[in-house]
């Protein structure tokens, strides 16, 4: 359990009343880094029958407290009517209980905002980790009546100079009345050096992409270890900060 005490920078107007049941998951502390995320959609064309493929680049930090940055672009039109790429920021402080959102650059209409929205002051916290769960030095089986689970070790690789560990997860339901069986196969490679960071994620359906809306893929590159710039956990000068407490 946590209490941070209020503060200029996060006022207790920002947090709710405390209770014994609010539980969150740990934060990852002792492993900063920052990355450039890269996201690819893959989609079928509804005009050309085919499945195509549409990458971008963000951006994402974390530092040794376990506060983390995730941008995501966002094309909407600006005050002129042009289309720009603004970024949507998003920031978890698990030091604060705190989590921010604003848009960078601001292009709306009126003066910049951020929105706060924050957890009581005490918490319990979960130490849990999905993908360090899924890892296997072993293929193994899990089964139900509905779908079967194979797990598959993939050893070890290097992303740059960090190590990552690899599993494959194929997942194949029940035959369908029409007596398909359509795989779909995810393979993870996660850090163990940086908490557990998820480095890439990379999905696939055998024979079956162009009956799936989309697929969405990432991978984590130009990583770099150390703690990035404190000042990007936190709006910028000049925005107004909204609590939605």
């Amino acid at each position: 359990m946590l209490r941070p005490p209020p503060s200029a920078r996060f006022p207790a107007s920002w947090y709710p009343p405390d209770n014994s049941l609010t539980s969150t998951e740990a934060p990852q502390t002792g492993a900063p880094y920052s990355a450039t995320l890269v996201i690819t959609s893959r989609f079928l064309n509804l005009a050309t029958g085919k499945v195509e493929a549409v990458s971008r680049s963000t951006f994402q930090a974390r530092d040794g407290d376990g506060r983390r940055r995730d941008e995501v672009a966002t094309p909407r039109a600006d005050s002129s009517g042009k289309i720009v790429n603004p970024h949507v920021v998003s920031v978890s402080d698990p030091v604060s209980h705190c989590r921010f959102q604003w848009m960078e650059p601001w292009v709306a209409p009126g003066k910049p905002t951020a929105a706060v929205t924050c957890m009581p002051r005490t918490l319990n916290l979960i130490s849990q980790n999905i993908y360090a769960e899924m890892t296997v030095t072993e293929p193994r089986e899990v089964r139900s009546p509905a779908v079967l689970d194979r797990f598959e070790p993939l050893g070890r690789r290097l992303f740059g100079d960090l190590e990552a560990v690899g599993t494959r997860h194929t997942r194949t339901p029940a035959k369908s009345q029409t007596g398909e069986n359509r795989e779909l196969i995810e393979e993870i490679w996660y850090a163990p050096d940086l908490k557990e960071l998820l480095v890439m994620k990379e999905i696939s359906a055998p024979g079956a992409e162009e009956k799936i809306s989309a697929i969405h893929d990432f991978e984590l590159k130009d990583i770099h270890r150390g703690e990035p710039n404190p000042e990007l956990f936190y709006p910028p000068d000049g925005y107004q900060i909204k609590s939605g407490n």
